[in-house]
């Protein structure tokens, strides 16, 4: 199992507890404490996870066996794709007025960031006023691997607009948050890689529209949202510690090394 060695000081920092203390004699200079990096053991989860009694075949070879009384369902018959606004720099103002335009410079980490904002003076179609629950997609960049990332609109992002480089699918009679997740699969990345080449970085609405989603009950599909949004704040909570975990041993490796390289510690018998 894989481990990673920390300071009690660098794990009180972290506000990690309940450390095993390592098996082997701690080194001169540091109080060593070993914790695991593999935290979700992959024999607890499956005990505590299920699969489905039934499971029927999904007819996309790609996407293989689902549970029984789940549809496969293109998205252009559960909701709107949408291309968004095309503006002229004549149109963009100083900020001080104006829609605010959400390009995918204001997609970061799966989440809407209102940071480095246009605003245009320009009147908008009421379809390309964006509203709760909306998803916005990078649909155009000069980055490959930046086309089909995506972020779901909440009260904060409700009420702007979105640019030509970017799109929207607006769900109807379908868990948002659900659908989010989808989006945020592997499956969808399976679906747009297949869209995408070494000359064209796009997705246009009919690539959206064309992908094929499965899709449990609206009580399961809101079951699934909320089980994910437990789960991975877990996760990208233990992410943002191994983060500053790594800071902390860069500083820990720098202080060593200027530490010896000034003679502030003794290492002749330690080689």
């Amino acid at each position: 199992m894989p481990q990673y060695r920390l300071t009690t000081k660098m794990a009180a920092k972290l506000k990690i507890t309940n450390l095993q203390k390592p098996p082997n004699k701690a080194l001169p200079f540091y109080d060593d404490w070993v914790i695991d990096l593999d935290i979700f053991n992959r024999k607890e989860v499956a005990a505590k996870l299920k699969p489905y009694p039934k499971y029927k075949d999904s007819g996309i070879e790609w996407l293989g066996d689902v549970p029984e009384g789940w549809t496969i369902k293109k998205l252009k018959f559960v909701g709107d794709s949408i291309i968004g606004l095309t503006y002229s720099p004549d149109d963009v103002t100083d900020g001080s007025f104006g829609t605010l335009v959400l390009r995918s410079t204001n997609i970061q980490n799966d989440k809407i960031s209102l940071h480095e904002n246009v605003f245009v003076n320009k009147i908008i179609p009421p379809k390309l006023m964006t509203k709760c629950g909306d998803i916005l997609i990078c649909a155009r960049n000069g980055s490959r691997s930046l086309v089909g990332k995506n972020a779901m609109m909440d009260a904060t992002s409700s009420g702007l607009t979105f640019g030509a480089f970017t799109a929207v699918y607006r769900s109807y009679g379908v868990n948002n948050k659900y659908l989010y997740w989808v989006f945020n699969s592997s499956l969808f990345d399976c679906h747009s890689g297949s869209f995408l080449t070494t000359t064209i970085n796009q997705l246009t609405t009919g690539n959206i529209n064309s992908f094929e989603t499965p899709l449990p009950s609206y009580q399961q599909q809101t079951t699934i949202a909320n089980y994910l949004d437990t789960q991975t704040a877990k996760i990208d909570k233990l992410i943002e510690n191994y983060q500053k975990l790594i800071e902390l041993s860069k500083e820990k490796r720098t202080a060593l090394i200027t530490a010896v390289v000034t003679g502030k510690i003794d290492v002749r018998e330690c080689v």
